[in-house]
């Protein structure tokens, strides 16, 4: 009887910690993406209603001949996991807006191409090749926008009221091929909106 009681103790301490530790678990993988964005299609809902309407159909991610529209992996968290988002590593996003036209659940909305905001510009200076040293125009030359201008010391700064994040700024970066490795990162990128201030000291 004593033996019984002392093992129906164990066992329950062990299935409580097990429920609660897979309970916790579950929750912050589910929750996974919480308060994080992620650079969405053209025309994409706010955060939270993309999620709520997204069916994960991967047909945006099928149309886009510029290669920039993938799945988010299982890491980016449950709800987001499968849905698409916008990589600038390879190329930019040109706006033919066929994602739009084959969104099945309104997750990415018809919009004209002057009113798309997929992210913000920011200028990564400890790799910026400019920000060392002056010569370096390519983002300057190749935003469709002009929304990237030089400062007085010949050093690239955002117009955050042209950019629209289209992505080809950061796809022309060329400081990889010449920064060394440890200052191997594009010198500028595109965030969502809101985010810039985390990459702007």
């Amino acid at each position: 009887m004593f033996l019984k009681t002392v093992f129906s103790r164990r066992f329950f301490l062990l299935f409580s910690f097990g429920a609660a530790f897979s309970l916790f678990s579950g929750r912050k993988a589910f929750s996974g993406s919480g308060s994080r964005r992620f650079l969405r299609p053209p025309g994409s809902l706010p955060e939270k209603d993309f999620l709520a309407r997204c069916v994960k159909c991967q047909k945006c991610v099928q149309v886009c001949h510029m290669r920039v529209i993938m799945p988010l992996p299982l890491s980016a968290g449950i709800p987001a996991a499968g849905t698409p988002a916008v990589s600038y590593k390879n190329g930019y996003c040109d706006l033919c807006m066929k994602c739009v036209d084959v969104c099945p659940s309104g997750a990415i909305r018809p919009i004209e191409k002057e009113e798309t905001a997929i992210g913000a510009a920011v200028i990564i200076k400890e790799s910026c090749v400019a920000w060392d040293w002056s010569g370096c125009v390519v983002c300057v030359e190749r935003c469709p926008l002009k929304a990237v201008e030089l400062d007085g010391m010949k050093r690239p700064c955002i117009i955050k009221e042209k950019c629209n994040g289209c992505g080809e700024c950061e796809a022309a970066c060329p400081a990889p091929a010449l920064r060394s490795s440890k200052k191997g990162g594009k010198g500028i990128i595109v965030v969502p909106w809101g985010e810039e201030g985390e990459y702007e000291r």
